[in-house]
């Protein structure tokens, strides 16, 4: 079902995703997920459609059911769905359902790949060199990213509602080529901000006859940056903890290098 009789028009379009993009993670819960704000957003859109509330009653008992995908790669998910309600096809929800539920978990781990990791680890990379270095051009570049993101994805709609699923389907090679390369990406990323940005040196060191020995630097020749792998790991660690959140985790990392600073095991 690629082609439809572009019931919608612009306008229509447009509220849809202000609905979306206001709502989709509002409601959500551990039995629908996000099909709360998915119909909600939805319902202009099929208003116009169909226009029987009681056919629309029954379509929105099939719609409120599990869903889950990534915010952004969500509303191009919708595009599609109501793509394949405009054909007014006798079977055209349950198809339509056929594609939300095929397309959400491919779409949920490419925006986890570029949008949770890939973007959030280079632009924090930059912002906090651009910080060290008393700058807020990193701040800024973020701001300025998410935005363009926003735009990207909006005016994406457009496209994916005209030709239907097969805008997807047809580009789900280079989608799986794409979330490999990012995630690929986002781990050396990630692995030069743990070397070059945590900073943990391991001040302990003893004396055997004329030969000093510092505990750090035999460390590192068994593992580089040992200090900074280390308490990254327990850090990623804590947090996956329950009750443990971001903020108590600061201030124990704060406590916890003062006390090792004090007994002159870090510096």
């Amino acid at each position: 079902m690629s082609e439809n009789n572009n019931v919608l028009s612009k306008k229509d379009i447009n509220q849809v995703l202000r609905r979306y993009v206001l709502s989709r993670q509002t409601c959500f819960n551990y039995e629908t997920m996000q099909s709360g704000p998915w119909v909600w957003s939805m319902h202009p859109a099929m208003k116009k459609i169909y226009q029987d509330d009681q056919v629309l009653t029954e379509k929105y008992r099939s719609y409120f059911k599990f869903f889950n995908c990534h915010p952004w790669f969500g509303q191009l998910i919708m595009m599609a769905t109501l793509a394949v309600e405009s054909t007014k096809d006798e079977h055209a929800t349950e198809t339509a359902l056929d594609v939300r539920t095929s397309l959400m978990g491919p779409l949920a781990g490419l925006g986890d790949a570029i949008v949770w990791v890939l973007l959030p680890t280079v632009l924090g990379a930059i912002a906090g060199y651009q910080a060290q270095n008393g700058s807020m051009f990193g701040t800024v570049l973020a701001v300025a990213v998410n935005i363009a993101l926003w735009l990207v994805f909006w005016k994406l709609a457009y496209p994916v509602y005209k030709t239907g699923v097969t805008f997807i389907t047809e580009k789900s090679a280079s989608l799986r080529n794409l979330t490999e390369a990012c995630s690929i990406l986002g781990i050396i990323v990630l692995g030069a901000m743990v070397a070059s940005t945590v900073n943990v040196n391991i001040a302990y060191s003893w004396t055997v006859g004329d030969l000093t020995q510092n505990l750090g630097d035999l460390l590192n020749t068994i593992i580089p940056c040992f200090g900074n792998v280390v308490v990254t790991g327990l850090l990623y660690w804590a947090l996956g903890r329950k009750k443990m959140t971001s903020g108590k985790l600061i201030w124990i990392v704060i406590i916890v290098a003062i006390i090792l600073g004090a007994l002159g095991i870090c510096a």
